[in-house]
């Protein structure tokens, strides 16, 4: 199933895509519609799930987390076990995305945790808990995301990048921060006011405060999210083993930030070295990508294809209430 776009709907999601904070009058101005316009056509756009959400992009790296991976290949499990492990994954552990997967493994979700022994405890807790389910798994640590942005919505997109690095610092919050981020991170155009009264502050003294988290990077960006099934793409992860190379990863980075199909690109440690997200017509043009990356970057010395077929939950700011608060 897709969702028809005709080419005002296309010049809206390419001028969130590059700025997401935009207001409805400027987004008005740049597609070239009236404010009522481009409100309805917005608002159409979320209602009919084009646009899943608006959310800031919190980095809690600065809050002293690093992110860990998990791949998971179930021996058999209902639907209804299915859920429940999803439930309790995205639910009870500090989790920052979970989805279902093709190819060697059944699922895969990302943990923050505050050290290695943390995050042992929390994959301890979930693989005990299923482990009639559980036939094997394995882990990763994501050392840097790197967000771009939807180029493929149309042609001549400004590529734009948002880098979150785990463990870059310990920086605090105190509690109307915590407070602020909370009723944000859903819906990161929520109006300074509406946020105000839901955390008891002004709308100037929210503002101000927002202004302040991005100074300190722990707000890194705002970001839309698109339904790519709806926009005719399918969704891979492609799995990369490299030489250890650093120049040569780092190429293959910028490569991904101007491919207008590659959406995110993930720094690991572990078996695979990077992860790129990728959004593309079809199998084919997928496997001509594949061969444009491997002719042109020899430091790749093997790969793996994971189809991706749905997600369940994202978070970006999932620690507890009671951490990093002063």
């Amino acid at each position: 199933m897709t969702f028809k776009l005709d080419m005002k709907d296309l010049r809206i999601l390419k001028e969130l895509d590059q700025n997401p904070d935009i207001t409805t009058s400027r987004l008005a101005k740049r597609t070239g519609t009236s404010q009522q316009v481009a409100d309805y056509r917005l608002r159409n756009l979320m209602k009919n799930k084009v646009i899943t959400s608006v959310i800031p992009l919190i980095d809690v790296g600065r809050l002293g987390y690093t992110l860990f991976r998990v791949h998971i290949r179930f021996r058999s499990i209902s639907e209804e076990k299915k859920k429940a492990f999803e439930d309790e994954v995205f639910s009870s552990h500090k989790c920052f995305f979970i989805g279902s997967v093709g190819g060697r493994c059944d699922h895969y979700f990302d943990l923050f945790a505050e050290s290695p022994s943390d995050f042992q405890r929390n994959l301890a807790g979930i693989t005990d808990k299923f482990k009639e389910e559980i036939q094997e798994y394995e882990t990763f640590t994501i050392t840097r995301i790197h967000i771009f942005n939807y180029k493929y919505v149309l042609e001549n997109i400004e590529p734009r990048e948002v880098v979150i690095e785990e463990l870059t610092g310990n920086e605090d919050l105190d509690k109307l921060d915590d407070k602020i981020l909370r009723v944000m991170k859903k819906d990161s155009r929520k109006p300074y006011l509406q946020i105000g009264q839901e955390v008891g502050l002004a709308r100037n003294a929210v503002k101000e405060r927002i202004r302040k988290l991005e100074q300190r990077k722990i707000i890194a960006g705002n970001r839309i999210f698109l339904n790519s099934a709806l926009l005719n793409k399918e969704s891979y992860k492609l799995l990369l083993k490299l030489k250890g190379d650093e120049e040569g990863k780092q190429k293959i980075i910028q490569f991904a930030k101007i491919n207008k199909n590659i959406i995110y690109a993930l720094e690991l440690m572990g078996r695979y070295d990077l992860d790129l997200e990728i959004e593309i017509e079809d199998r084919k043009k997928l496997q001509d990508l594949i061969i444009e990356l491997r002719n042109s970057f020899p430091t790749i010395t093997d790969y793996e294809i994971m189809p991706l077929f749905y997600d369940s939950g994202i978070d970006f700011f999932p620690i507890e209430k009671d951490r990093q608060i002063t």
